[in-house]
């Protein structure tokens, strides 16, 4: 299946050049790429083309990211390479192109598969999508797998997580596994009473040192990278994405519970990684990937849960065994067969389509 990923200038995930996979590696890949690890696994495991196109519409993320913080935008323009006209991309020559919010036009009548993120689940697009993918597309891909779990029409909304590759993780992001627990920087944000909306500061370090005292463990988090709202630096830290998978797969464990938004992907990456996860029980991927003995219904629960996984070599085992097998079947082989069910149902409705005109 030929794949390509395509993202608006002004968009501060993923590469931020344009790139053919037979160019890059899974390794090298992160040279352009400065901005969490989200859509890494996607790109690997779909061995997909990214391209870059001028800005063509404001949602509410890139106003959220980009377009309320002076200087974003001169920053990006400055650092962002390969940037094409969509008119320039060969969508022919691909059997599914996957765009990051509806930024196409798509082609009308074209045997291509037009899918979409939207790259926020709180911006207005998201809410709209879940009705019916909007201007032309085939799938709006639900990050929050809060629709449909199954295509039987195009076009029609899809719930999609976000993919996880554990073999691919753990081959590139080898290390032995030591007695750390990587904090979700919102669960140390929560101990410290801090509002959703409020950067990382002095009061989320000392909950974090606090927090290390009660589980008699090391702390690793990643708080200071959040006091720039998604992270932005000037100039990027190019690579900074391998660095944190490669920081998570010396963990043992890893945390995120309290005020965790969103789907919960974090917790993904961890287990991706091989962390044995601790998650909250209302986020939608930490009930898909968590045992039962490691999900809490609050933070208070937290010390326990991770004392009784310490504390049995078994429950680890079982823990991990059931982690892996959840990202095979609900992050990986679901997702994949999806994208190829649905190309394959985009063919024969083109193909009934001539055949009808033909006619």
């Amino acid at each position: 299946m030929r794949v390509a990923l395509v993202k608006q200038a002004l968009d501060v995930f993923g590469s931020w050049s344009g790139v053919k996979w037979k160019d890059t590696s899974p390794i090298k890949i992160f040279e352009v790429w400065p901005s969490r690890a989200l859509f890494w696994e996607l790109t690997c495991m779909l061995q997909a083309d990214w391209y870059i196109v001028p800005q063509a519409m404001e949602s509410d993320y890139t106003r959220d990211a980009v377009q309320d913080h002076p200087g974003r935008a001169e920053v990006i323009g400055r650092y962002t390479k390969n940037i094409v006209a969509p008119e320039d991309i060969p969508f022919e020559k691909y059997d599914l192109v996957i765009t990051f919010d509806p930024i196409l036009k798509v082609p009308p009548g074209s045997p291509t598969l037009f899918a979409y993120f939207a790259l926020e689940h709180w911006d207005r697009i998201y809410t709209a999508s879940l009705r019916r993918p909007l201007v032309g597309y085939d799938l709006f891909l639900a990050h929050m797998i809060d629709c449909n779990a199954t295509v039987e029409s195009l076009p029609q909304a899809v719930s999609f997580p976000y993919p996880h590759d554990s073999m691919l993780v753990r081959s590139i992001f080898p290390a032995e596994k030591q007695e750390l627990v990587w904090v979700d920087w919102r669960t140390l944000t929560t101990l410290a009473m801090q509002g959703p909306a409020e950067p990382w500061s002095s009061e989320s370090e000392a909950a974090s040192v606090r927090l290390g005292e009660i589980l008699e463990l090391p702390i690793l988090q990643r708080g200071k990278y959040f006091q720039q709202s998604y992270g932005f630096a000037d100039p990027p830290v190019w690579g900074d994405a391998a660095s944190y998978f490669q920081a998570l797969a010396e963990c043992k464990y890893y945390v995120g519970v309290g005020r965790v938004a969103g789907a919960g992907q974090g917790l993904g990456d961890a287990a991706a990684a091989g962390c044995l996860c601790v998650g909250q029980s209302e986020i939608a991927y930490h009930r898909l990937i968590c045992h039962a003995a490691c999900l809490c219904e609050d933070i208070a629960e937290l010390p326990t849960r991770l004392k009784a996984l310490r504390d049995s070599t078994d429950l680890q085992q079982e823990v991990l065994a059931y982690q892996d097998e959840a990202l095979r079947k609900h992050f990986e082989q679901g997702p994949l067969n999806l994208l190829r069910q649905a190309v394959q149902m985009k063919s024969v409705k083109r193909s009934l389509a001539s055949a009808r005109g033909g006619k």
